[in-house]
């Protein structure tokens, strides 16, 4: 970037890719408030005495479409980063150069009908698993689980994911909540695509003397 607002009428070397742009794009949304604006197809400011259109017409006319940004400069030809959302799945399109505006919103919508129409995201929800057993501590076991896990992938393999859990058959104390114990893997049609950690859910402390004195006690006084 030679400048900071983008526009290219004296820069020379003023350069960025449309995967620049999606990344920007992936960053922006994290934060709703923008979404909330971008998504506005007319508004009004000055009390009603002005009135505003968004120059992104997909907002209006492709479903789903939530933002994002238009741009045109006689270099760059005429752009947009466009998100979209249908069944809790989002997607970006960047298009860069191209030879008008209706040309830009005509490939931005196609591209989005292909990703809408091939792709989608499998999920796995957070969710506790077997407690795993202690050595050397106060409990005999700990709590353990994992989070919530999603990938994108065509949709032909969607249904081939499978979990695989990876565990020791036991842990040592002294554990902390959130230390990491295992981890689960996510395999499509035999190939890695993702994998979440498994995580202790207490605190096991590690067993002292005077412990051990007191469970021999209780044993022999049940005795």
């Amino acid at each position: 970037f030679e400048n900071v607002t983008g526009l290219d009428d004296t820069a020379e070397r003023h350069l960025t890719s449309a995967h620049d742009i999606a990344i920007m794009s992936k960053e922006l949304i994290q934060h709703e408030t923008i979404l909330q604006y971008s998504s506005i197809w007319m508004d009004t400011i000055r009390d009603g005495a002005f009135g505003l259109t968004n120059t992104n017409r997909l907002v209006r006319f492709y479903p789903g479409c939530t933002g994002l940004k238009t741009g045109s400069t006689s270099k760059a030809g005429f752009c947009v980063s466009v998100t979209a959302e249908r069944d809790d799945f989002s997607l970006i399109c960047v298009i860069m150069g191209a030879e008008s505006r209706d040309i830009r919103n005509a490939i931005a919508s196609e591209l989005l009908d292909w990703g809408f129409a091939n792709y989608g995201i499998y999920t796995a929800q957070a969710s506790a698993l077997d407690p795993i057993p202690v050595v050397g501590g106060c409990e005999n076991s700990c709590l353990i689980s994992h989070g919530d896990f999603s990938v994108v992938l065509p949709k032909g393999k969607i249904s081939t994911v499978e979990a695989q859990i990876t565990l020791p058959e036991k842990l040592e104390a002294p554990i902390h909540i959130g230390d990491q114990v295992g981890t689960v893997g996510f395999l499509c049609n035999g190939e890695l695509v993702g994998s979440i950690s498994i995580c202790a859910e207490q605190n096991v402390e590690k067993i002292n003397f005077f412990e051990i004195l007191r469970r021999i006690t209780a044993r022999f006084l049940l005795i």
